[in-house]
């Protein structure tokens, strides 16, 4: 089967296309051929070296939907023709999921919403729970005033969508010309850098964009919840500074996938591109300004 690897690191160019053996579904796995596999900024540090592979070669990616083909030993939620998504790290073992055919704990997945081409489904699991475990780290003293920085981007995005469903009236950081689109994912409020939120104006804000300076807008004793552990200010004023890493999971990933279906939430695609041209898409992403996930398809 064909896969994207890395076998060193460096710029978009070490990736490649290898051919491995398929792996074989073990007791509680899923075997899943691959309908696509999301292109996401960890891929591109794992890339870059800055969070080392724990073996080389390695195969890239976290994200992925596709349809089961075979169900291992004592696998109960998932059969045979089932369309799915799921997150899986590779920080273990190396075995990412940008393979024709991936291997999946059937913990770690979840029905793939009915409403969405299967391929653009692989759009949502990391940067859906990312953002929903973020703004469940919200304390009880969380009054509603939310600021998003990188309101545009995957997470972002998604995090704006999810705080407007609970209930509040995020406000959104996000260069001016994505404004509208911000705005459209329910965004009460959208600022700039030239025209910036006012200092103390928020009880939380969640770091999407590597831009720690954003702590100027939380107030005295507020939340700061960092989601770019290489981007991290100093705490002060008594703000709570945490550093979040998702985990992944199907239970809450199933019910992520219902909201799209209920038109809740809403998956948003770049571009979708063969295997053969991981390397652009990583270009795409590391170039900046990229609004929707970029995808990576086995093709036919």
């Amino acid at each position: 089967m064909k896969a994207v690897i890395i076998d060193r690191y460096g710029p978009p160019e070490v990736l490649t296309v290898a051919d491995l053996d398929v792996p074989r579904p073990g007791p509680g796995q899923i075997l899943v051929r691959v309908a696509a596999a999301a292109v996401n900024p960890v891929d591109l540090a794992v890339r870059r070296g800055d969070i080392p592979s724990p073996v080389l070669p390695a195969v890239v990616g976290w994200d992925v939907s596709g349809t089961v083909v075979e169900a291992g030993p004592d696998t109960t939620r998932f059969r045979e023709g089932d369309r799915v998504i799921a997150a899986r790290s590779p920080f273990a073992d190396g075995a990412g999921v940008t393979a024709e055919y991936v291997a999946l704990d059937e913990s770690l997945a979840a029905h793939a919403p009915e409403n969405v081409r299967l391929e653009d489904a692989a759009a949502m699991p990391l940067a859906a729970l990312t953002a929903e475990q973020a703004l469940g780290r919200l304390t009880a003293d969380f009054r509603g005033r939310l600021l998003v920085s990188g309101a545009a981007g995957a997470v972002g995005g998604h995090l704006v969508q999810l705080a407007a469903l609970r209930g509040w009236r995020p406000a959104g950081l996000a260069r001016a010309s994505d404004a509208p689109t911000v705005a459209e994912l329910g965004a009460a409020e959208v600022f700039s850098d030239a025209d910036t939120p006012g200092p103390g104006a928020y009880d939380a804000v969640i770091d999407a964009a590597g831009r720690p300076e954003t702590i100027a807008a939380v107030r005295d004793g507020g939340r700061y919840i960092s989601l770019t552990p290489f981007a991290v200010p100093e705490a002060e004023r008594s703000v709570d500074v945490e550093i979040y890493g998702v985990r992944t999971g199907g239970v809450m990933l199933d019910t992520l996938a219902r909201h799209v279906e209920a038109g809740k939430l809403t998956l948003r695609v770049a571009h979708v591109l063969p295997f053969e041209e991981a390397p652009k898409a990583h270009a795409l992403l590391e170039a900046g300004g990229t609004r929707g996930k970029v995808l990576l398809t086995p093709g036919s």
